[in-house]
């Protein structure tokens, strides 16, 4: 049998047919790769397009930015590409698109970064941008002192903000200095709560507050004019949240005790004597017989401070609503000095169309608060040597500046009370 070998001719025609066939393939491969992919960029929580997002391939610098509409279109060249969605306020998002040519993807709302913006005046800048301009409390932090006054939870707490309790007596708002004092002759600053300006925040309970931001410069208050001159705290009490079928409750309690936090440091009686001695000799003749009496005990002790409030918020479809009552009591160190306090907090809005809105915020907080006479003078300065009582039980005589403890007991303390002290505010 004759053998056939095959030519040098057949050969090159078999290779240039199988690396025609291997171009046309590999072409059509390299097609099915490269493609657009489009798509919607939507907010979860609204629904809402949001036209500006950034749409990145990601380990390249090709990227697109979505249109009025929400939508965007970009190129990628693998099957295994990643394209990386993201937008301000809004949790990034990482998607690979596989063998799809249209994409929708919905972000979800990045809650942390709304406390970055704070809003000044007529516009909004980064909190960092500030240098400090603005210091914000949250409630959490508030809550942390039960005290009467919300504005006492910034002591020592803020920096540039000085409180300074006046006198002690329950019910007295303290002092507030922000950044020193001013020229004006006020030196106080003003309060702004929920849109409205009032002098103090003394009526307000400090579990009906959900933030309280303090600006402290020019820039921050230029909307106040010269009445921000002092620094301006502004108060955002609570309101239901939207969407929230169910009412929720809460409620909060605390009870505590007062005490004088230090003693100031005098002579007893034996130790008075024998400097009165040396001072004028004879004054005492035997100074281990004279009286040892501690008038900073007798005119101070301990006092109960107790606070509760119960709260009631939620929404239905139209509706926001916020309602809580409290109850404040406040004893003094000294006999004869109180102060009580009820609350009641009504906050409201109502969603009548997509662009207005009707809200009020009213607070009702009748009070009593009694002053005690002023006798710490007398208590520093009466003499050791000197008894409180006779033996027939009556109030002794104390030479120079009378019986501390005679005096509490035949003063009348006034009682300053207010039965109906309304703060009210509506926005629109």
């Amino acid at each position: 049998m004759e053998k056939f070998y095959p030519s040098e001719k057949s050969y090159r025609i078999k290779f240039t047919g199988f690396l025609v066939l291997f171009l046309a393939g590999f072409l059509t491969f390299s097609q099915a790769q490269v493609r657009t992919i489009t798509g919607t960029v939507t907010a979860s929580d609204t629904k809402e397009t949001l036209p500006g997002a950034t749409v990145v391939l990601k380990g390249s610098s090709t990227g697109a930015v979505t249109n009025i509409d929400g939508k965007y279109s970009i190129i990628v060249k693998s099957d295994t590409a990643t394209l990386v969605f993201s937008y301000i306020g809004y949790k990034t998002k990482e998607v690979i698109p596989g063998h799809r040519t249209v994409v929708d993807v919905f972000l979800e709302p990045k809650k942390t970064t709304l406390d970055e913006i704070v809003v000044i005046g007529y516009g909004s800048v980064r909190k960092n941008d500030l240098s400090g301009s603005v210091s914000t409390m949250k409630a959490e932090d508030i809550t942390k002192i039960t005290a009467l006054n919300p504005v006492q939870s910034l002591q020592g707490t803020v920096t540039g903000v000085q409180v300074t309790s006046i006198s002690g007596t329950p019910g007295d708002n303290p002092a507030v200095r922000i950044r020193g004092v001013g020229t004006f002759g006020n030196s106080s600053p003003i309060y702004v709560v929920d849109g409205v300006i009032v002098d103090d925040i003394s009526f307000l309970n400090s579990n009906d507050i959900t933030s309280m931001d303090v600006l402290k410069d020019a820039s921050a208050s230029a909307i106040y004019g010269s009445r921000g001159a002092n620094g301006v705290i502004m108060v955002t009490t609570k309101i239901g949240k939207a969407k929230e079928d169910k009412t929720v409750f809460n409620f909060s309690g605390e009870v505590g005790m007062q005490r004088l936090a230090k003693k100031i440091d005098l002579l007893n009686g034996h130790d008075f004597a024998i400097i009165s001695n040396q001072i004028k000799a004879g004054t005492f003749n035997n100074v281990d017989a004279v009286p040892n009496t501690d008038w900073q005990d007798l005119v101070f002790h301990s006092a109960p401070i107790s606070d509760f409030q119960l709260s009631a918020s939620g929404s239905s479809k139209n509706v926001q609503y916020y309602i809580s009552g409290g109850y404040f009591n406040q004893g003094g160190i000294v006999d004869k000095s109180n102060f009580q306090r009820i609350t009641l907090k009504l906050n409201n809005i109502f969603n009548l169309s997509q662009y207005v809105k009707l809200g009020n915020n009213i607070t009702f907080a009748p009070y009593s608060q009694q002053v005690a006479p002023d006798v710490t003078y007398a208590a520093y300065r009466a003499k050791p040597t000197l008894v409180p009582y006779y033996p027939d039980g009556s109030f002794a005589a104390v030479d120079g500046v009378g019986n501390p403890l005679a005096d509490l007991s035949y003063s009348r303390a006034p009682l300053k009370t207010s039965i109906f002290d309304v703060s009210y505010g509506a926005n629109i």
